[in-house]
């Protein structure tokens, strides 16, 4: 069966998740939060930035743990992290919340959107 990816971005909560309820009212979920290297070595990006992720990422591991979720963390510029996973698993879709961050972000969301769209038609989309 086909597996609904849910990428975690800023959003790193489980309740009031919009894209995660979609995804598990649609097949097996799979959430993913993929640590940038071009964000985290931002200018606007400070050590204290990441302490918060890195704690929240445990909370979020710990609270999609109880659901019996995993929590898949990767490392790498998205397109190829998405990439590697849509290669090896029966990916049907990725959800994700639209982004409210900086120009950076923005960019990386509407690259994002391109490949799915020509990879893989209708395979990303926010939720």
């Amino acid at each position: 069966m086909a597996i609904q990816l849910v990428w975690f971005k800023r959003d790193l909560r489980v309740s009031d998740h919009g894209p995660l309820l979609a995804a598990a009212q649609s097949g097996p979920v799979l959430p993913l939060y993929i640590a940038e290297p071009s964000l985290i070595a931002a200018d606007h990006f400070a050590p204290r930035h990441w302490l918060f992720i890195a704690e929240s990422l445990c909370e979020l591991r710990e609270r999609l743990a109880a659901l019996g979720q995993p929590l898949i963390v990767r490392i790498g510029e998205a397109i190829e992290v998405l990439e590697r996973l849509c290669d090896l698993l029966p990916v049907a879709r990725i959800l994700a919340h639209a982004e409210t961050g900086n120009l950076q972000s923005y960019r990386r969301d509407q690259a994002v959107r391109r490949w799915g769209t020509g990879a893989w038609p209708g395979l990303c989309r926010d939720a």
